[in-house]
């Protein structure tokens, strides 16, 4: 388990994410230039909407870190709900999901919402950005109704890191990975700006199995080149 060295106090928080989230925008990601980016953001939301399940118009549907509304945009039906700490991103998401979501500002840690309110929960690729994952994710056993489902996504820090390298030695890093707009470059290591854990997929799988049991596991894009996991899981 990797953990950053940076000490992020609870009520600095949100002014920091809030940096980062302007500074590196996670909604830009799904217009990159690059295409391997691009077709690897929708393969992610694809596999979140497939193992999310049938559901029917009056399901409650949540999604934590909601960020831009770029996975609730593609959600086909349902009562659709989400929730983000930034100011930024939350204006994003309104202006590209108008009336379709309803929009709630919070902390992950601190859901506004009772008990069993919701019957699926997504959260991607968020966790690693907080304080406490631990917290969350019994914030989301919580607001889940029994038998409810969650849809998780986290990034393998250790393949993403090793192919940056990689680019860096052939020196083409910046190039296929640079954005368009006015974002700064990408670091080698996420973990030194905006993730706050980067840990192992069976280090996240031990941490899921306090609150749930593990159904389904997706590797992003392609099995062989799994810079995502995608997990499904059943609320204990």
């Amino acid at each position: 388990m990797q953990i950053s060295t940076k000490k992020i106090k609870s009520e600095d928080f949100k002014a920091w994410n809030e940096r980062m989230v302007k500074k590196y925008d996670p909604d830009a990601f799904h217009h990159h230039p690059n295409p391997l980016v691009r077709f690897t953001e929708k393969k992610r939301v694809k596999a979140i909407l497939n193992l999310l399940g049938i559901y029917s118009r009056g399901d409650c549907i949540l999604e934590v870190g909601c960020g831009g509304g770029n996975i609730l945009e593609k959600a086909p039906t349902g009562k659709l709900f989400g929730v983000d700490i930034s100011d930024f991103i939350i204006m994003k998401a309104k202006e590209k999901l108008g009336k379709k979501v309803h929009l709630f500002q919070a902390n992950a840690q601190n859901l506004p919402f009772k008990d069993q309110t919701f019957k699926q929960v997504i959260c991607s690729e968020v966790l690693e950005h907080l304080l406490d994952p631990y917290l969350s994710l019994k914030e989301i056993a919580r607001i889940l109704s029994f038998q409810g489902i969650a849809v998780i996504s986290v990034p393998n820090e250790l393949w993403i890191n090793r192919i940056k390298r990689i680019l860096i030695r052939f020196g083409i890093f910046d190039w296929l990975l640079h954005r368009q707009g006015g974002y700064d470059k990408m670091p080698e290591r996420m973990e030194d700006e905006w993730h706050l854990h980067a840990f192992l997929l069976e280090e996240w799988i031990h941490l899921f199995k306090n609150f749930f049991k593990i159904t389904h596991l997706k590797r992003i894009p392609f099995f062989w080149l799994p810079l995502r996991y995608v997990l499904r899981l059943e609320k204990i």
